[in-house]
C-alpha cells in the first residue's frame, strides 16, 4: 500500500511574504525566528517583524554564525524559545536556517538533549508550529518532516525526523529569492534537480510523487542555467521556487537516492556545500542506475533533449548527457579532486555512506564497492 502524507498548508507566489503577519498570528503570539546573517543584511528580516507586530506578535530572533546546523545552535535556540516562552518558531532562509528551526520546533517542548535525539532517541512529544520561509529555491525543506544536522565534534550529518516535524505553514515568495548570488542558485539549485530526479527513480517513488517530480524537473531543467545567469529575472526565479517547492513534495514521501547518501558524508568531512556535491555526483549516480532506470527516458524528455529516432537506451543516455551539461554550465565542479578528496579518503567515505537510507531508496541496489566505483569515477 503506497501513502501520500503533507500536512503543510503551502501560500506561494509573487509577493506572498506579505501574508506572514496574519499566518504568523494564526499560530502563535511569541515567536522564534531563525536565520542567517544574509536575511538580516539585505532587510528581511526587519521586514518579517513589522509584519509580526503589525499583528500583535513578538519576535525574538536567533541568527545563525554560518555553516549547516549542528547540535551546538539546536542548544543554543531551543534555549532561547524556553526562556521565551515562544509559542512559534519561524526558519527564514536556506535550507540550513529552515532545518535549524524545524529541529528546534520539535526539540524545544522534550526533556533530553538534541544530542540524544541525533543518536537515536525516539521523539516523544508535540513540536511548536512551524512557519517554513525559503529564501533559496533548492532543498524543499519547508515541505519536509526531516532536519538535518551536524555534529561537529564526530563529524556525523543525518537527520532527525518525525512526522510531526512538518511546517504548519510554508510560505514560498520567488521574490525572496531575487537576492541570491550566482554560486547559491548554483547550488541550491543542483540540489533541487537532484532531489526532483532521485524522487522520480526512487524505489518509494509513486504516480502521486511521479506527477510532482516530473514537472519539478521540467521548470528546473529549463530555468535554472537562466537563473544563474540572470538573478533578476523573475520567471525563472518563479520557475525554481516551484521546482524546489514540488521536489521536496515528491521526496518527503518518495525518499531518494544515492547521490544524497554519499553527499552527507562527502560535505561534513570536506566541509563542501550540500548542493554543489549533490550536483557534482549526480551524472556519476545517473550512469550507475542507468541499465536498471527506463525513467530516464522521460527525464530527457522532460530537459528538452530528445534526439532524433533515439532507442530508450539512447535516451537514458542523453538524460545524463544533459544534466550533466546543465551543471557544467552552472559552474558545478565535475570532480572531487580538485576539492581535496583523495583516493585513500573513500574507503572512509564509503563507510558512512552506507547506512544512510536514501542508499536504500536507490533504483539499483548498492554495496560498498558499487558506492566506492560510483566515488572513484568522481575523483
Amino acid at each position: 500500500m503506497d501513502t501520500f502524507y503533507l500536512p503543510t498548508r503551502v501560500c506561494t507566489g509573487r509577493g506572498a511574504f506579505e501574508s506572514f503577519g496574519e499566518i504568523l498570528a494564526s499560530c502563535g503570539r511569541r515567536a522564534l525566528l531563525v536565520c542567517g546573517q544574509q536575511a538580516v543584511r539585505c532587510g528581511l528580516v526587519d521586514r518579517a517583524v513589522s509584519l509580526a507586530a503589525g499583528y500583535g506578535v513578538e519576535v525574538e530572533l536567533y541568527v545563525r554564525a554560518g555553516g549547516e546546523p549542528d547540535l551546538h545552535m539546536v542548544h543554543e535556540a531551543c534555549s532561547l524559545a524556553r526562556v521565551g516562552n515562544c509559542d512559534v518558531i519561524v526558519g527564514l532562509g536556506g535550507g540550513s536556517a529552515m532545518d535549524l528551526a524545524k529541529a528546534v520546533a520539535g526539540l524545544a517542548l522534550l526533556e533530553g538533549t538534541p544530542a540524544e535525539y541525533f543518536a537515536g532517541r525516539d521523539v516523544d512529544g508535540p513540536s511548536l508550529p512551524f512557519v517554513a520561509i525559503p529564501t533559496t529555491a533548492g532543498t524543499g525543506a519547508e515541505v519536509t518532516k526531516n532536519a538535518v544536522l551536524i555534529d561537529s565534534e564526530a563529524r556525523i550529518k543525518h537527520s532527525i525526523r518525525d512526522d510531526r516535524w512538518f511546517p504548519q505553514w510554508a510560505l514560498v515568495d520567488p521574490e525572496l529569492t531575487a537576492d541570491m548570488p550566482p554560486g547559491v542558485t548554483a547550488s541550491s539549485g543542483s540540489d533541487a534537480l537532484c532531489q526532483a530526479i532521485e524522487a522520480y527513480t526512487s524505489i518509494g517513488a509513486t504516480p502521486l510523487t511521479d506527477a510532482l517530480a516530473e514537472q519539478a524537473i521540467g521548470l528546473i531543467g529549463r530555468s535554472l542555467p537562466r537563473a544563474y545567469a540572470s538573478g533578476d529575472d523573475l520567471q525563472a526565479r518563479e520557475d525554481m521556487a516551484y521546482g524546489s517547492l514540488l521536489a521536496g513534495m515528491a521526496m518527503a514521501n518518495a525518499r531518494l537516492g544515492a547521490v544524497h547518501g554519499m553527499a552527507h558524508p562527502l560535505g561534513v568531512t570536506f566541509d563542501l556545500s550540500h548542493g554543489m556535491i549533490c550536483g557534482l555526483l549526480l551524472p556519476y549516480a545517473m550512469e550507475y542506475n542507468l541499465p536498471v532506470t527506463p525513467k530516464y527516458g522521460r527525464v530527457a524528455e522532460l530537459l528538452g533533449a530528445l534526439p532524433a529516432g533515439a532507442s530508450d537506451m539512447e535516451l537514458r543516455h542523453a538524460a545524463v548527457r544533459h544534466v550533466r551539461a546543465l551543471l557544467r554550465d552552472i559552474d558545478i565542479p565535475e570532480h572531487l579532486r580538485p576539492l581535496g578528496v583523495r583516493d585513500e579518503d573513500l574507503d572512509a567515505i564509503v563507510d558512512a555512506s552506507l547506512p544512510s537510507g536514501s542508499l536504500k531508496h536507490n533504483p539499483r541496489r548498492l554495496d560498498g564497492n558499487d558506492v566506492l566505483r560510483i566515488l572513484e569515477s568522481a575523483l
